[in-house]
């Protein structure tokens, strides 16, 4: 738990980890990548290695349970244009909550929220989810990148197609994708 709005521009005493169990997901392989819906099992204020910074630290779950995704949002860091992409961030995580402004990482917990999500090689570790970018959960977005392909064809009337395409899925202002 940490307040937000007080962060920013003041010093603020490191948190505690909440407990989260990083032994709890049943599956350590990666997802494949793509929106994936899930929830925000935990969020908190911590501070950088460097102890010069804070970032929101966030345990994002699979709605299924199988599956735990970290993510860090920078919020006070020496680096401004850090801030500003962590700030986007949480903006971008308000507007698919429906909420105008975060003040407390309280209000995230629990909340469900799809995730972008993409597969991280890390040399010697092993390939990992990282998340992209967050957005509404909608019932009628693809769950994964190539069932964005599987509808490209089918509304062109290519049903049988199993040919992958090369393309970028568009967002509106929401951060709702357009799947055409």
């Amino acid at each position: 738990m940490g307040n937000i709005s007080s962060l920013i521009g003041n010093n603020q005493q490191y948190i505690q980890p909440s407990g989260v169990d990083y032994n709890a997901a049943t599956n350590k392989n990666p997802l494949p990548a793509g929106w994936m819906d899930g929830y925000i099992e935990s969020a908190e204020i911590r501070n950088t290695k460097s102890g010069t910074g804070q970032y929101i630290y966030i345990a994002w779950r699979t709605l299924d349970g199988q599956h735990l995704v970290h993510d860090h949002i920078n919020i006070k860091n020496d680096n401004s244009v850090a801030v500003d992409i962590g700030l986007r961030t949480l903006s971008t995580i308000a507007r698919a909550l429906g909420m105008e402004s975060i003040d407390d990482t309280e209000q995230l917990n629990g909340r469900e929220i799809a995730a972008r999500l993409a597969i991280e090689e890390a040399g010697e570790w092993p390939a990992r989810n990282v998340i992209k970018a967050y957005a509404k959960i909608s019932t009628t977005r693809p769950k994964r990148a190539g069932d964005l392909d599987k509808i490209r064809h089918q509304i062109r009337g290519n049903e049988n197609c199993n040919q992958q395409t090369n393309f970028r899925s568009a967002e509106g202002p929401t951060g709702d994708e357009i799947p055409f």
